[in-house]
């Protein structure tokens, strides 16, 4: 059985984070939206470059999923299991990180800024291998920091087929989930909004 979800407890703010892969999961078929979202023009730029711009801080960063798309400083890795939903896309991305932690995003969430990583880093302990935040309207699985170390276990229930909710790996050995409250300090609370329509965007 799965460990229970470990309680999010902060290190000392002074501990810088640790060099990071950050990954944008940019693989969806935007059937809702009408159209390729990442491409989608918002206040100036693509959804994509916002979040490569959210993910500005990590020592690399990838494009897990659009085929050869790849961003000023951005390296694209195909999703060898497309059909499989995000958990596809963060197992390519734990697959191909040069660092341990990989800080996840969806192209879709244009309101995450560079502040959600350290505040999550904040509760990676030694013993975690999920940080999850949660928003206002609960649990946030494409906007989380993700150990490689889940990359055996990852290709295992991809090679099986499974369609797991990212939701679920929360309940791996060393999963944390961060409460909204303690976030809120550090963070807008428009962070977590995405966008499965245009309608969608403010």
């Amino acid at each position: 059985m799965p460990a229970p979800t470990r309680p999010a407890t902060a290190r000392s703010p002074l501990d810088a984070p640790p060099p990071f892969t950050g990954a944008v999961l940019a693989g969806g078929a935007s059937r809702r939206f009408g159209t390729d979202k990442c491409l989608h023009p918002y206040r100036g730029t693509t959804l994509l470059q916002h979040a490569l711009a959210a993910l500005a801080a990590a020592d690399e960063r990838l494009v897990v999923g659009r085929e050869a798309t790849e961003g000023p400083g951005a390296r694209w890795i195909p999703d060898a299991h497309p059909g499989l939903g995000p958990v596809g896309g963060v197992h390519a991305a734990v697959g191909a990180a040069r660092h341990d932690w990989v800080a996840t995003l969806a192209c879709d969430m244009p309101f995450v800024t560079p502040a959600l990583w350290p505040a999550l880093f904040a509760y990676a302990d030694p013993g975690a291998r999920v940080v999850m935040p949660e928003g206002p309207s609960g649990l946030e699985p494409l906007a989380a920091l993700y150990h490689r170390d889940l990359h055996a276990d990852l290709a295992g229930r991809v090679a099986a087929g499974e369609r797991i909710p990212l939701r679920w790996l929360r309940k791996e050995p060393g999963g944390v989930v961060v409460p909204w409250d303690l976030l809120a300090p550090h963070l807008p609370d428009a962070t977590f909004v995405n966008a499965n329509r245009p309608e969608d965007l403010p």
